[in-house]
This record gives C-alpha cells, sequence and structure tokens, in this order.
C-alpha cells in the first residue's frame, strides 16, 4: 500500500511540474515592474526575475504566499540572497472581474493604497493572516465549491492596514477618495493579456506557470511545492 502511495504521489509531482511550467515564447513579458513598492530583492543586480499574477481574494494565490511567507527566512537567504531572485508582486482585482468575488476588489484597492505608504508588504502580510484565521482555517472561501467568504466591510480592511504598521488615517482617506482604482483597473487589464488562464499566474525568467498545488492541512507541503516551482524557475536560464 505504502508503495502505491509512494507511485502517487511521484506521478503528482512530475505531472505537476509539466502542467505548471509551460514555455511560453509567444508572449515576451515586459519585466519592468509595475511597483516597486511589492517587489524584495535588488531589481540592478537581480540575476533572476521571478513574478506573481495575484488577487488577493484568489485561495490558491494566497497559499502560495502564505508558504513564502511561513517560511520568510528560509525565501530570503536561499532565493532572493543567494540564487540572487528578484520577486515582485502584480496585483490585480481578476476575481472581481471574472464575478467570482466582490472583496478583491476592495482588497486589491488597498494593496496600491498601501504600496503608496511604501508598506505594501505589511498590509499584504496582515490581510493574509486574517484571511487565513476568519476564513480559509475553516474551509470557507477555499474552492469554488466551498462556502463564499461574504461581502467585508471596508473596516476589514482598515483592521489589516492598522496590524500592518500603516498610517491608517491615510489609509483609509486613500480607500474613501478611490484614487487607486485606475491604478488597479489598468494593472488587471494588463495582467489579463498576459494571463495563460486564472491566478495564480507565474513567470519565472524563460518559463511561465500557472496555478499552485497545496493542501490546506499539511504542514510544510505547500512550502515544498513552492520550492519545486521556484527551483524549476531556476533551471530555466541553465
Amino acid at each position: 500500500m505504502q508503495r502505491v502511495i509512494r507511485i502517487v504521489a511521484v506521478c503528482v509531482v512530475i505531472g505537476f511540474l509539466v502542467a505548471l511550467i509551460v514555455f511560453n515564447a509567444t508572449k515576451p513579458v515586459d519585466f519592468t515592474p509595475w511597483e516597486m513598492a511589492m517587489t524584495k530583492g535588488d531589481k540592478e543586480t537581480a540575476k533572476h526575475h521571478f513574478i506573481m499574477y495575484t488577487d488577493i481574494f484568489c485561495p490558491y494565490c494566497d497559499k502560495f504566499s502564505n508558504a513564502l511567507r511561513a517560511h520568510a527566512e528560509d525565501f530570503q537567504k536561499d532565493y532572493i540572497e543567494d540564487k540572487n531572485v528578484f520577486f515582485e508582486i502584480r496585483m490585480t482585482d481578476v476575481n472581481y472581474t471574472y464575478g467570482h468575488s466582490n472583496n478583491s476588489r476592495p482588497g486589491g484597492e488597498g494593496a496600491y493604497c498601501a504600496a503608496a505608504q511604501d508598506n505594501f508588504w505589511g498590509y499584504y502580510d496582515a490581510l493574509l493572516t486574517k484571511l487565513y484565521d476568519d476564513y480559509h482555517s475553516k474551509g470557507i472561501g477555499v474552492s469554488k465549491d466551498s462556502e463564499h467568504i461574504p461581502d467585508l466591510p471596508d473596516s476589514y480592511f482598515s483592521d489589516a492596514a492598522e496590524k500592518g504598521g500603516l498610517d491608517v488615517e491615510k489609509f483609509n482617506a486613500c480607500m474613501e477618495s478611490d484614487e487607486m482604482l485606475a491604478k488597479l483597473d489598468s494593472n488587471t487589464k494588463r495582467a489579463q493579456n498576459a494571463l495563460q488562464s486564472g491566478v495564480p499566474y507565474f513567470v519565472f525568467d524563460k518559463y511561465t506557470a500557472n496555478g499552485f498545488l497545496g493542501q490546506w492541512d499539511a504542514e510544510g507541503y505547500d512550502w515544498e511545492q513552492a520550492k519545486l516551482l521556484l527551483d524549476a524557475g531556476l533551471a530555466s536560464k541553465q
């Protein structure tokens, strides 16, 4: 029985790599960063550029980001520093655009308001933590067939901004003015022109990858899957 399980696991990993890592020569990617506040690493010296197109209310996007956050020291040392990777998040609200989640719009707008304070990562990490604690850990909003996350009040995003160390007064003023919606809409359209399907969508040097495998109740599994993707991307330049 254990032998069968191992064989199945190997097949899953092989299938994951074949399906996930797809060479895309027809759509050259513009590697000019969209928002420097949504990056990690040194763009000027990096040998590799890794882009993640995402939507905060895409559950498997969140799983990938949470895996990196849970292993932040390893990611920083092994990839950003040792492997010389420049990591960029390109924030969209495609799930709102496709009618999957009304929350994607304020969530994405809040990301750009946080970037305007040069504290995107504080907001992003705090909001993903709240979403996991309040919903994903309870099986809510984890797939199209699960119970959906309800439309959230403005205060939900303000609370994340406060927990993330932002100036909440400035954040709320930014959200109320809708000054970042034009940027969010423009970048969502740019992303839709690049996406092969939905999000998460990754571009790592020469390779592109759709989706992210993950298990909601398997500690460490998501980080292993994230490393598979990262290492495959690194190999594309060898």
